[in-house]
């Protein structure tokens, strides 16, 4: 899995929310965060913390390393 590691919900959505990601509705128990011109990054709305996998994928989207989102996670949450 490489560096990633488990984070908190509400950190990984202020993430989104800094890469210009909205919250746009929810399926069933995911939440959907949309961007324009983007791939639509799901979340796991009622889970407390993001797993590792999910982490991985949603950095694919977003195009950031896992140092920048360790980065960006210790100066924010």
């Amino acid at each position: 899995m490489g560096k990633f590691r488990p984070i908190d919900t509400k950190c990984w959505e202020r993430l989104l929310k800094y890469a210009g990601y909205r919250f746009d509705r929810i399926h069933s128990s995911h939440h959907i965060w949309t961007k324009k011109g983007s791939r639509s990054i799901p979340v796991w709305g009622n889970e407390k913390q993001i797993p590792p996998i999910h982490i991985k994928t949603g950095s694919i989207t977003l195009g950031w390393s896992a140092e920048q989102i360790e980065s960006w996670i210790k100066e924010n949450c």
